[in-house]
């Protein structure tokens, strides 16, 4: 990196620039400001990778947030269970509004847990949909960084040449 600046600058200086264009792709290089190429590149490559980099920490978000409500799932189908082992006519079950138990009915109980577990469901359908779409998002961000990369070396390795080839016509 720091190569390729310094042999870009001297390439500059004696008004001899390397035609990145021929190098990368369009689409790159229209993220590419004017400027000193090897320092446009590596701030387009910083840019990229800060995306990638907000991109992982959203999936790692999002992943915990499946956690939990795999968790709130797990038991609401422990309580399921356990409702549905219960007799309905002889069977008490309290349900906890704020410091206080109150009396429920057993299937008005069923009802309440059979809507969380939809709603769960639902909602854990969303997130599974939001890391899918999140992990295609890094993973072409990580192969635009690999191009961009590759981009960069192709660039620094063309510069040596031009300036080795320079030297060389210098020392003739």
């Amino acid at each position: 990196f720091f190569g390729l600046i310094l042999i870009t600058h001297h390439l500059d200086c004696q008004a001899k620039t390397l035609q990145l264009s021929t190098l990368l792709p369009p689409l790159i290089m229209s993220a590419i400001p004017t400027g000193n190429p090897g320092a446009n590149m590596a701030a387009a490559v910083d840019a990229e990778v800060a995306k990638f980099r907000a991109l992982q920490t959203e999936i790692q978000e999002l992943r915990s947030s499946q956690q939990t409500l795999i968790g709130q799932q797990n038991e609401n189908e422990m309580v399921k269970q356990e409702l549905d082992l219960l007799d309905e006519d002889s069977a008490t079950v309290y349900k906890m509004v704020g410091p206080v138990l109150m009396k429920n009915d057993v299937d008005d109980a069923k009802q309440t847990v059979d809507k969380r577990l939809e709603y769960i469901t639902g909602e854990l359908k969303k997130l599974d949909k939001k890391v899918e779409d999140a992990q295609t998002k890094a993973s072409e961000s990580g192969e635009k960084i690999q191009q961009m990369q590759s981009a960069m070396q192709q660039a620094a390795a063309e510069a040596a040449r031009a300036v080795a080839q320079q030297h060389s016509q210098e020392s003739s």
